[in-house]
């Protein structure tokens, strides 16, 4: 069955972890960082673009034949590291308001291996793309069905999917949809880092790259009950809407722009000027905090903000790691999600005029000093400001993924990426990941209608 117009199912198999025996079944609960996804159904789809093997000739056919053997195997072998992902998320039987990953020994994952038309150098680029083009090289999740030969024939809801593209003698696509409430970026690059590492090494051994992913639920305190908190308001504080909002596909293009270390360099430069004219609170000027100031600043000018009032507020949302700041730490290899959006804003004014990007990097570094309050407070205080922010429907831009995954170094033995992109993106939400081109540089993911994107180019 055809997925697209331009692009053609070759193949539907399901992958189990091996050796099943091997395999720790146990349910794991979830937590609150988890329950923050699951009402919202939130799907993340990763697409990795690579040239063709150096293999001659460069057909599909060579491809599955010497190539597809060994991504499957090495599938198989890392699932059985990071089982979860063959199961699903479900009620807790005999519970009301409690959920779980469930992993029944038989349970798979769904790998499509297809064929297409499209330019793989037009999709790799960085120039202004339609984001509908994308889509075919993504796999969409398995229905929540019991009988969709998952294998354990339990019910809930998959974790993951796979799809290898082709394209003939061009180069191959490798798209990936999680669902969210399994774990968060962290967990999701230890897992396909470790994936292509054994594939690398032929699929024959399982190559778990760093430590061992821990699935300790018990790491994750809740003393003040958020989790019974989230649950009671159904999520909608979880991320406001409006930082991803839906516009037509076909209305939206994508683009990346990268930074590079001089231009990172200048824009702290700037943000340290700002801290020294007047403003009180002293914070941490990183690559991350004057990368996002920087975009919320030049977005914000884009999509014409600049003729509200001044003293109109304008929204900002990043995501935060937890694993460090919770007590006692979590572990970094810890398997789940242990992130939160963190909400900022400033005047609208002080934004698109004048010292806009020391404005916005002062305010998002005064949001991270804050962070040392605790979970509890901060998360709590967080669900409020949402609340307040998605009931007024203003504008938000969000920023997600980090650079310190380091996307660009998964190769599964056909060298470095060509392309990485969160497909999954939004509109007015930006990605930001290492860069594939300039050494020392950040690569920012962007996804706008048309008009604004164009009026955002003009400020690069």
């Amino acid at each position: 069955m055809a997925c697209h117009e331009s692009t053609r199912v070759l193949e539907h198999c399901r992958i189990s972890p091996w050796p099943a025996s091997a395999t720790e079944a146990g349910p794991l609960p979830l937590t609150f960082f988890d329950l923050l996804w699951l009402r919202r159904d939130d799907l993340v789809e990763r697409l990795f673009l690579y040239p063709f093997p150096h293999t001659s000739p460069a057909t599909t056919a060579t491809f599955t034949e010497s190539y597809l053997p060994s991504l499957k195997s090495a599938l198989s072998l890392t699932l059985r590291h990071f089982y979860p992902l063959a199961g699903r998320v479900r009620p807790t039987p005999g519970s009301s308001h409690r959920y779980e990953l469930h992993y029944t020994e038989g349970d798979s994952v769904l790998l499509t291996v297809a064929e297409t038309d499209l330019d793989l150098l037009d999709l790799a680029g960085s120039h202004a793309r339609e984001s509908y083009k994308f889509r075919p090289l993504v796999p969409p999740l398995p229905p929540e069905h019991p009988s969709d030969g998952g294998g354990g024939g339990g019910v809930g809801r998959p974790l993951l999917a796979v799809q290898v593209t082709v394209f003939p003698h061009r180069g191959i696509g490798v798209g990936i949809t999680i669902h969210h409430v399994a774990c968060d970026g962290a967990g999701f690059t230890h897992f396909v880092k470790s994936w292509a590492s054994s594939s690398k090494s032929g699929g024959h051994f399982p190559l778990v790259v760093g430590d061992a992913p821990s699935f300790d639920r018990s790491v994750i305190a809740d003393p003040c009950n958020l989790y019974a908190l989230f649950l009671g308001d159904g999520n909608t504080a979880s991320a406001p809407p409006a930082a991803f909002a839906a516009a037509p596909l076909g209305q939206l293009v994508r683009a990346t722009f990268t930074l590079g270390p001089d231009h990172i360099q200048g824009l702290k430069a700037t943000a340290a000027v700002g801290k020294k004219d007047g403003h009180s609170s002293s914070f941490h000027c990183s690559t991350f905090v004057v990368t996002c100031a920087f975009m919320w600043a030049c977005i914000a000018k884009a999509r014409g903000i600049s003729s509200c009032r001044a003293d109109t507020k304008a929204h900002f949302g990043f995501m935060a790691d937890w694993r460090k700041r919770l007590q006692p730490p979590v572990p970094d290899a810890y398997f789940g999600n242990c992130v939160e959006m963190c909400p900022v804003e400033v005047e609208v004014g002080d934004l698109v005029q004048g010292d806009g990007v020391a404005v916005a990097a002062e305010a998002i570094g005064r949001v991270i000093q804050g962070l040392t309050r605790g979970v509890s407070e901060c998360l709590a205080g967080f669900r409020e400001k949402f609340l307040t922010v998605v009931a007024s429907g203003c504008p938000v831009l969000g920023a997600i993924s980090s650079p310190k995954f380091k996307v660009y170094d998964v190769d599964f033995g056909w060298g470095r990426p060509l392309k990485v992109e969160v497909v999954s993106l939004g509109a007015g939400a930006i990605c930001l990941s290492d860069s594939g081109e300039v050494r020392g540089g950040v690569e920012v993911g962007v996804v706008l209608p048309k008009h604004e994107m164009e009026a955002l180019a003009t400020q690069f």
